[in-house]
């Protein structure tokens, strides 16, 4: 007995330590805080100084502290309590056993918390291991109200695009932030039961092609086609993140532009909208706009984002002029690139399961644990 436990004794001292750990993103939460203003943080248990390998420094035996930064530098005080120059390179993180609570926020976070500073403000990060950050995200990325299965597949695509993306905001000093830009997250304050189900059934799986984790892109809906993502953002094509028929989601809307709503163009009064050409999922892809003051041409994701994204929900879509304004009819909402959220929410209705759903929208992926995976393939 006391040999085999020397062996996994031996094993353990061996075996690299990302191997034995899981994975753990800091995240950027909030906007950043301007220099004196205080951040205060309170739990439920005590508040400990802990090292980036989870040592204990310090129990501060305190519920509450409060944070400033003060000349380049960040200070922690609390009851008794004064610590100054608090390390910005995350050597040192705030823990506590319970959840902790940013007052400023009025949100709480699961894992520990620091500090960077950029561009003259505090920013908080949240340090936290990838399946209570997933936990953060599906309630703000998908509606609880979702079939299971849809939202299985919803937090396989969220983890993978983490574990893809996470070296995306690394020279601000953390992996990723907290909005549209990474992903919506919200930590322990939006966890929901139902969501929470579909992160545990599908715990440590992510996409991948060709033996890495792959970018799991995604949107509300792709209006009948999905998009390229080299139509859409340029670079090399990804052989997952094509134009296809996508006969799940055909969510339609309409709008109209006034002048007044086109003056966000710089042209005075506009004459005419012409598109020029169309992608290879029929997505407007240039259009030429002449108005009082000169001619203009733009891209469609250019139009799409002056005349305001919640107005023009896609660019796939025809255009009509009206005289004094112009009538828009389009497909989808959102790039269109990847799965649909409600394309993945239709195929779950109609008996898919979340592996089918996946596969339909990222063609030519596995399915595979985290642990199986070399990212540096």
């Amino acid at each position: 007995m006391k040999k085999i436990l020397l062996i996994f004794l031996l094993f353990l001292m061996l075996c690299p330590m990302n191997l034995l750990a899981e994975e753990r993103l800091n995240i950027k939460v909030g906007p950043s805080n301007p220099v004196d203003k205080e951040i205060k943080l309170s739990t439920k248990a005590n508040f400990q100084i802990i090292s980036s390998d989870f040592s204990l420094l310090n129990n501060t035996n305190l519920k509450e502290l409060k944070v400033t930064l003060k000349n380049g530098k960040v200070y922690l005080k609390g009851e008794n309590f004064t610590m100054e120059n608090f390390p910005l390179d995350g050597s040192m993180l705030i823990n506590s056993s319970k959840e902790i609570k940013v007052e400023n926020l009025k949100r709480s976070y699961l894992g520990a918390i620091s500090f960077r500073i950029n561009n003259n403000k505090l920013d908080i990060i949240n340090n936290i291991d990838i399946e209570n950050y997933l936990r953060g995200i599906l309630p703000k990325e998908m509606s609880p109200s979702f079939a299971q299965e849809a939202l299985k597949a919803q937090a396989v695509a969220s983890r993978s695009f983490a574990i893809s993306n996470k070296n995306k905001c690394i020279k601000n000093g953390y992996n990723l932030d907290d909005t549209t830009a990474c992903q919506v997250y919200r930590g322990s304050s939006c966890y929901n039961k139902i969501t929470d189900k579909a992160v545990e059934a599908t715990k440590g799986q992510v996409l991948t092609y060709k033996g890495k984790v792959i970018e799991a892109i995604f949107g509300a809906s792709s209006g009948g086609y999905t998009a390229d993502a080299k139509d859409v953002w340029g670079g090399e094509i990804v052989d997952y993140l094509i134009a296809k028929e996508d006969p799940y989601s055909t969510y339609e809307w309409d709008a109209i532009l006034t002048n007044q709503e086109l003056s966000k163009l710089g042209l005075g009064e506009i004459y005419t909208i012409e598109i020029a050409d169309y992608d290879s999922s029929g997505r407007i892809k240039n259009i030429t706009v002449t108005g009082a003051n000169g001619v203009k041409n733009f891209t469609g994701n250019q139009f799409r984002n002056k005349v305001g994204s919640m107005k023009c929900k896609s660019t796939l879509f025809e255009i009509m002029n009206l005289g004094d304004s112009f009538s828009l009819k389009g497909k989808g909402f959102g790039h269109g690139v990847g799965m649909s959220q409600y394309g993945a929410q239709k195929m779950a209705k109609s008996d898919f399961k979340y592996e089918e759903i996946l596969g339909f929208y990222f063609p030519g992926t596995e399915l595979k644990s985290m642990e199986g995976v070399n990212e540096n393939k």
